[in-house]
């Protein structure tokens, strides 16, 4: 099993695998809602949220492109009784997100679980995407700096320019056999946080990054499967350990030993 650290940068965790569309998954709620609360998950609650849809291309006839328009979509959110770990169940999808990650074990472990109940009630067919994101703070303290943390090829011009920092951003994607990974970096000045499209749904940061305001990083490590497979817990688990290694090479190679030294 991962060591855990004990001043581990991590701040927030979410997995998500997408499976064919269960349009009556309301009728199964209640049984749902029962497993889950078994489980530990008693804190329930729906929402509408509204997804954007973008049609691209330009109309043959020369007139205005189509405008975005905004659908309404159910979700079920089965937190912990803390608010700190969630499940976010779609018609189509099953997420765990946490501001209190333990290991990559225990994540899928519970993340599995959660699925095999969904799997249970409505018997799934298929899965279409697998995905693993991590989100890591550096907090340099007042005597260190960012080249203690970060590799030289992450840190920019953040350390060359006087005045308050709106962002320095590093990108780098790469695809192999596990699938797709995006690497970012971005250090600013403020407070620790989300983007925007996970602020209204995210579990409360722990206070210990946020209590901070200057200058920090922030690693945004998103990799992800995506082909149509026949369900499988087997499966999903083995992409999940597979999104992990990736997720963890470059992590590795973005932060530095003295780093690692000091979160460990």
């Amino acid at each position: 099993m991962g060591k855990k650290m004990k001043n581990a940068p991590v701040y927030f965790t979410v997995a998500q695998v997408q499976f064919n569309p269960v349009l009556q998954m309301e009728g199964y709620l209640p049984t749902i809602q029962e497993r889950m609360r078994a489980a530990h998950f008693p804190d329930f609650k729906q929402e509408t949220i509204q997804k954007i849809v973008l049609q691209f291309g330009s109309p043959s006839d020369g007139s205005q492109a189509p405008k975005p328009s905004f659908i309404p979509q159910a979700r079920c959110v089965f937190g912990n009784i803390n608010r700190t770990t969630e499940f976010v169940l779609e018609h189509n999808a099953l997420a765990l997100q946490t501001t209190d990650y333990d290991t990559s074990e225990t994540f899928f472990k519970t993340l599995l679980d959660g699925l095999g109940t969904i799997h249970d009630v409505v018997r799934l067919d298929f899965t279409e995407r697998v995905g693993l994101r991590y989100f890591d703070a550096v907090l340099p303290k007042p005597d260190e700096s960012f080249s203690d943390y970060l590799a030289q090829e992450v840190l920019g011009l953040s350390h060359k320019l006087d005045g308050k920092l709106a962002h320095t951003y590093s990108e780098t994607v790469t695809i192999n056999a596990s699938g797709q990974l995006v690497s970012r970096v971005i250090i600013q000045d403020g407070r620790v946080g989300l983007p925007q499209e996970i602020i209204p749904f995210a579990p409360q940061i722990h206070p210990r990054f946020t209590a901070q305001e200057g200058r920090h990083a922030i690693i945004d490590s998103d990799a992800f499967y995506a082909q149509r497979e026949a369900f499988s817990l087997e499966t999903i688990a083995s992409r999940l350990v597979a999104l992990h290694v990736e997720i963890e090479k470059s992590f590795r190679a973005t932060v530095t030993q003295f780093a690692l030294n000091s979160w460990e």
